[in-house]
């Protein structure tokens, strides 16, 4: 190869590095900052202050690990006037016998939605539209419409903190982002927490902020002008579309550091790659911008880094000095993992200002699984390029584009939780 071609790729390499770890270490501040300025941001309520009314939705399918546990969490939160909502297909579904027992217990007003299922969306979108049908059909409406995954465990303030930023015009959405808990002696959950984890390093530039369907929430009135309920009808990601369609109307994402969540990693390798790819098959559709420079760089990377090795293999065999340029492509492996130090370091700097009993856990010595973190997503992104089809919660999907969803294949339970409804999102409460 020419020797041109060699300097080139050591160059853009090194200089792809320097930018990985620089925007790493901005974030560093970026997050020291905001969780100084968490309680002046969101301070702590009380019972008799005024608080915009929240509407709290949990979609739920099956037993995610942690469920009950998570759920407790929800029904516990540091903020005087909010309400929840779990939503599910029927009540064939596994959660619901543990969602009837957290409804009675729950010291705040909580009920249980059926979705449905409509064959025209993911069943999560079925669960989510059926919970705002209910609410609509009541006099008093709220001011606030907050949603949290099954599977995120949160903290106490997560509600506080999430709902604060909203109180600004310019914010039209809020979103917080999410820490896998690595299991012990599986590295690829370790693999799978730095995926993710290293997403949050350029977090701290608000264009790269996106909607994360995990915990998200938004000005009620802001979600009937954007109408999002329209635009939801044939969705697959709730999330990205919201992001896409805030974004249009000139309004602000506002990611919240301190209301940061953990989710557990106790998932089988099978179930691990099939989330892998459906992430991935999802961005590609509502994440153009994003998707396409993402698997590019990471290939030239890749292969960068693989000559590299080629020629400091190539000299040490000759006994001969390596040449400069090698180790300029292989600087994206120790930039990988200063970036990987760094998003341990952030989520160690979040767990500080915790309760001690919060399950968010990092340790320094697991940065070292960050460059194949960077080799799964390559493989992740590359598969989804071959398909766009995925599981999702037992259910196949094909995406045809960010509005347009097929299903494909659906577990037998859920034709009874169709035939059950009168329409495709009609809301059944128990």
């Amino acid at each position: 190869m020419k020797k041109w071609i060699n300097t080139s790729l050591a160059l853009g390499t090194l200089g792809a590095s320097a930018v990985l770890v620089g925007s790493a270490l901005r974030m560093t501040r970026y997050v020291k900052k905001e969780l100084q300025q968490a309680d002046h941001k969101a301070p702590p309520l009380h019972s008799g202050d005024q608080a915009p009314k929240v509407v709290l939705m949990v979609p739920c399918r099956g037993l995610d690990p942690d469920f009950r546990e998570n759920m407790a969490m929800l029904t516990a939160q540091d903020y005087p006037n909010y309400e929840i909502i779990f939503m599910t297909a029927n009540a064939a579904d596994k959660s619901y016998p543990v969602l009837q027992e957290m409804v009675q217990r729950s010291p705040v007003p909580a009920r249980i939605v059926f979705g449905g299922f409509s064959k025209q969306r993911c069943q999560k979108l079925d669960n989510m539209l059926a919970a705002i049908d209910d609410i609509s059909n009541r006099d008093a409406q709220p001011d606030i419409y907050a949603w949290a995954d099954s599977d995120a465990r949160v903290t106490a303030e997560w509600l506080r903190y999430l709902v604060a930023p909203l109180s600004r015009p310019e914010v039209g959405a809020t979103t917080t982002y999410r820490w896998y808990r690595p299991e012990h002696r599986r590295p690829l959950t370790h693999v799978l927490a730095l995926w993710t984890g290293i997403q949050i390093t350029h977090m701290h530039v608000n264009a790269n902020v996106a909607v994360w369907g995990g915990s998200m929430a938004v000005r009620r009135e802001t979600f009937d002008q954007l109408k999002m309920r329209e635009i939801w009808q044939t969705a697959l990601a709730d999330d990205c579309v919201l992001n896409d369609t805030v974004r249009k109307a000139g309004l602000r994402v506002e990611f919240v550091v301190p209301a940061m969540t953990s989710l557990s990693s106790d998932h089988s390798v099978k179930d691990i790659l099939i989330f892998a790819v459906r992430q991935c098959v999802i961005g590609k559709h509502t994440l153009k911008p994003i998707w396409w420079p993402s698997i590019f760089a990471l290939s030239l990377f890749h292969f960068s880094a693989g000559r590299g090795a080629w020629l400091l293999g190539r000299s040490l065999l000759k006994r001969q000095a390596p040449p400069w340029q090698a180790w300029g492509m292989l600087s994206f492996l120790p930039a990988g993992i200063l970036q990987g130090l760094t998003v341990i370091q952030l989520m160690r700097q979040i767990k500080k200002a915790r309760n001690p009993q919060d399950p968010l856990e990092a340790r320094y010595s697991w940065a070292a699984y960050s460059p194949l973190a960077y080799l799964f997503t390559w493989f992740s992104l590359a598969a989804s390029g071959l398909t766009n089809r995925f599981v999702w919660r037992d259910i196949v999907y094909r995406m045809h584009n960010a509005h347009r969803t097929e299903v494909c294949f659906y577990p037998p339970e859920l034709e009874t939780a169709q035939s059950e409804e009168d329409a495709p999102s009609g809301a059944k409460r128990s």
